[in-house]
């Protein structure tokens, strides 16, 4: 005979996570982050604030995740061989992704996390790092093959062109145009060519 092991309570909602994120980016749409309850964020999601509390610390965590969510096709790994091109495709990609709806998102987490250490850790090590480290690979690569210069360091080169995109995003005062890309992206790849 098999035992079954008895649980109390009731049976931990599976999709209870995948819900809660829809429902938070959903809300982020039309809302700031800081406008955001866990209580809320229970209330639409169909559950209560100690299951969200199992999952998460504070709404900045979930909101954290939700962006994950929504973003993690955004930025899709280049699909050139050459270093050169994959850079210019890569930033390209980088540039349309903060065009998009993500981009306010974006500049209320970082604002938010100016002071919020914790925040700011979780926007480095969820979102910023997985993204520069499809740059390192691109110009880490097009390094090993002689086409950049290897007396640049790759964060710099990274924030060559990170820096301006970000700025445009979050300051507004420009547009992020096929123009801007187009230029942006011959600077850099002429500052860090090995031809240059």
């Amino acid at each position: 005979m098999i035992e079954t092991k008895m649980t109390r309570g009731r049976p931990r909602d599976q999709n209870l996570n995948e819900r809660v994120l829809d429902v938070v980016w959903d809300l982020l749409q039309t809302r700031s982050v800081q406008s955001l309850s866990l209580s809320e964020i229970a209330r639409v999601a169909y559950t209560n604030r100690p299951a969200l509390y199992r999952r998460w610390k504070n709404v900045e965590e979930i909101v954290i995740d939700a962006f994950m969510k929504a973003t993690e096709d955004q930025v899709p790994t280049p699909k050139s061989n050459y270093p050169a091109l994959a850079l210019r495709e890569y930033i390209t990609a980088l540039a349309g992704f903060f065009t998009g709806p993500v981009a306010r998102t974006i500049a209320e987490i970082l604002g938010a996390a100016q002071t919020d250490p914790f925040l700011l850790d979780l926007f480095h090590t969820r979102f910023l790092s997985i993204r520069r480290n499809h740059g390192h690979a691109v110009i880490l690569k097009g390094q090993r093959e002689g086409i950049f210069r290897t007396d640049i360091n790759s964060d710099l080169a990274i924030d060559l062109y990170a820096g301006p995109i970000y700025f445009r995003a979050i300051a507004r005062h420009a547009e992020i145009n096929d123009q801007f890309v187009k230029e942006l992206s011959d600077r850099v790849i002429c500052a860090i060519s090995s031809q240059s």
